[in-house]
This record gives C-alpha cells, structure tokens and sequence, in this order.
C-alpha cells in the first residue's frame, strides 16, 4: 500500500461525507484521481487484512442454502 493510501485511512471517520472528502483531496494535494487511487489501494489493503483474519469454517461459502 502507498504512503498515500496509508494517510488517506488514517483521516478521522465523520458522518460528515462532504468533509471527509474534502479531506482525502487535501490529503492528496488536490489530485482526485490520485486520491481515488490511494482509496482503493487502502480498501483492497483492508480486505485483503480482514479476509486473512475471518476463518473460512466460519463463513458459508457456496452451500447454496438461503
């Protein structure tokens, strides 16, 4: 994961959406495409971190039960 990605999880969580991405362009000194990079750099990070940490007994997969 980029140095950017890592700042750009680290912004503080808020219910305010507006303000959290006014925060993650600042954080990106203003390049949108650089920070919808570093957002999905991070969120893949983060997935791939709770994917090692779930238990595949402990998630149903491809049972086809409903």
């Amino acid at each position: 994961m980029s140095k950017l990605a890592e700042r750009l999880i680290d912004l503080p969580l808020t219910d305010d959406l507006e303000a959290a991405v006014d925060a993650a362009l600042a954080t990106s000194g203003g390049d949108a495409r650089l920070a919808i990079q570093s957002l999905i750099l991070g969120q893949r990070s983060l997935m791939e971190a709770y994917d090692s940490r779930i238990s595949a007994g402990y998630v149903r997969k491809g049972l086809g039960r409903r």
